[in-house]
């Protein structure tokens, strides 16, 4: 029954395809969800049906290409043939999503970029660069299926460059994705990670737990990862110097997918038992890969396992072998150290770039703030100094009035002293009517009964200021007697105090009887001083 799953599936997916009737975003939506949930095989059948030259617009196009480039870490490399290089199919998908505002693609085309530099070209410090740009951008993708993909990455990439605390840090967040997900699939895998782990910190306990756990999800899993699962219960009882068991574990593993470093921990295990020339022929299968790690640690093996057995022209011809190796790897090491040092330049490059226009950037709106606040403080500054000296023009004048009503009460002849002063009051009458010639329109046309509905603020503000002229003292009492005074409250005071009557207000104001007396009641509550006693 469950070999059928993926057959249905794949029925259901020609039927789309065969319904679709040239509607291919159905088709890469399908070949999405089925690579979600980790059917590769089923997915890259509906691909393969897919005409790429049919495809309309460029979301579309890009959409198929991130999918490529998704399907090309899990097919076999003989079964693409790419019209272009993979790294420009990767860069134009970076590039693209970029610009797009699609976080979750973009997540998608560095993980991919990284995981292939990662697994087929074995550039860790590349791989490192797309990895953490896409662990940095998986929070907007909001997606636990990519979360899986690029924890796991990451935690594969720390175990090679040798941070396995990082590495068990990944793994963690790996299986905790697979278990969000419910994906049995992932589950299995992401154990397998915590069982390599723990066993290299030897801590069986720990191994037990998770390889157990792995076992119990054994059929859940397809053929590859049943034979990582099954050699990594191997490595448990080879590590317990279990060395049957080891080897029973060790043979189903191939029996699911034969693996080159599961040759050379079969070969160990019968080199120690003394089946020497078996152990040389798996050796010889371990070595058939491309992948110089592998050999590497295949070498390795072979001088541990010779010189035990004190087979030592075994064991120079495998360590001159080894050191050949190492060189190779170390030079594949430092070409790609070379090439991430340069990419390090440049980006240091831009990012000096961006800080001095960032900085200069500030220093602008630094010097614009301080042009602004200075023509602020200016004005804020003339205006009051405008008020106060009228207000000073305004207290010599009461002072100039209440001298010559003195002279005049005096009974002396006091006419030159009289025409002195009031040359001076007229003098200080015609330097604020001059500045306050719009205030005193306004105040004009009040007097004349017109109504100040239409007036803006600044209109208030004109008028207030030249109350001041008309009655200094009531204008300087309402000042102390009350607290947080709008322009709007003072013109009310103002009316009432040029003995408007409440009829005439509530036309000048625009507002009903009722306003009127809200408005007064407030004013109460905002006088701060006692009022002035009645008359008796």
């Amino acid at each position: 029954m469950k070999k059928l799953i993926p057959v249905i599936l794949l029925a259901v997916a020609a039927l789309v395809v065969a319904c679709s009737h040239g509607t291919h975003q159905r088709q890469l939506v399908l070949v999405d969800s089925l690579m979600s949930q980790s059917l590769a095989d089923s997915a890259y059948h509906v691909f393969k049906m897919i005409d790429h030259d049919a495809l309309s617009g460029e979301s579309q196009k890009m959409y198929h290409d991130v999918l490529l480039c998704e399907l090309y870490l899990h097919i076999p490399r003989d079964s693409f043939h790419l019209n272009e290089p993979l790294d420009s199919i990767q860069n134009r998908c970076i590039d693209y999503y970029k610009h797009a505002g699609d976080p979750r693609n973009l997540t998608r085309a560095y993980l991919y970029k990284g995981k292939t530099l990662l697994e087929l070209r074995h550039q860790h410090q590349q791989a490192s660069q797309y990895l953490k740009l896409a662990e940095e951008t998986l929070p907007r993708a909001n997606d636990v299926h990519l979360s899986y993909q690029t924890n796991e990455a990451l935690a594969t990439l720390n175990y090679y460059s040798g941070n396995k605390d990082l590495a068990l840090d990944y793994s963690y967040k790996t299986l905790a994705c697979a278990e969000r997900s419910g994906n049995y699939h992932q589950m299995t895998y992401a154990c397998n990670h915590m069982v390599v782990l723990y066993l290299e910190q030897k801590e069986p306990d720990s191994v037990r737990k998770y390889s157990n756990r792995s076992m119990s999800l054994l059929s859940k899993m397809p053929p590859k990862d049943r034979a990582y699962a099954l050699s990594n219960l191997g490595q448990i009882y080879q590590s317990m110097e279990q060395g049957d068991s080891a080897t029973i574990y060790y043979e189903k593993a191939l029996a699911e997918f034969p693996m080159p470093f599961i040759y050379h921990y079969l070969a160990s295990t019968h080199y120690s038992h003394g089946n020497r020339a078996t152990a040389d022929s798996l050796w010889a299968k371990a070595l058939q890969t491309t992948d110089l790690r592998y050999q590497v640690e295949a070498y390795k093996s072979m001088v541990v396992k010779k010189y035990e057995g004190k087979d030592f022209q075994g064991t120079a011809d495998a360590a001159m072998r080894l050191l050949e190796l190492k060189d190779s790897l170390v030079q594949q090491m430092q070409t790609a150290e070379v090439q991430e040092i340069q990419l390090k330049y440049d980006k240091e490059v831009e990012r000096r770039k961006l800080d001095r226009f960032m900085l200069w950037g500030l220093v602008f709106a630094l010097a614009l703030l301080a042009m602004i606040a200075s023509a602020v403080i200016y004005h804020i500054r003339k205006t009051n100094r405008a008020k106060e000296k009228i207000m000073r023009d305004q207290v010599l004048i009461n002072d100039y009035q209440r001298q010559i009503e003195q002279l005049e009460h005096s009974g002396k002849d006091a006419s030159k002293d009289i025409k002195s002063l009031q040359k001076k009051i007229d003098s200080l009458h015609a330097e604020q009517t001059e500045k306050l010639s719009e205030g005193r329109e306004l105040y004009q046309r009040i007097v004349a009964g017109e109504s100040a509905v239409t007036w803006s603020k600044d209109n208030l503000l004109k008028f207030i200021e030249y109350y001041k002229v008309v009655n200094l003292p009531f204008m300087m009492q309402i000042e102390r007697d009350y607290a947080r005074l709008s322009p709007g409250n003072r013109f009310f005071l103002i009316l009432q105090d040029m003995g408007k009557s409440d009829d005439e207000m509530t036309y000048i104001l625009g507002v009903s009887d009722g306003a009127l007396r809200v408005t007064r009641s407030r004013l109460r509550q905002k006088r701060v001083a006692p009022p002035p006693p009645a008359a008796s």
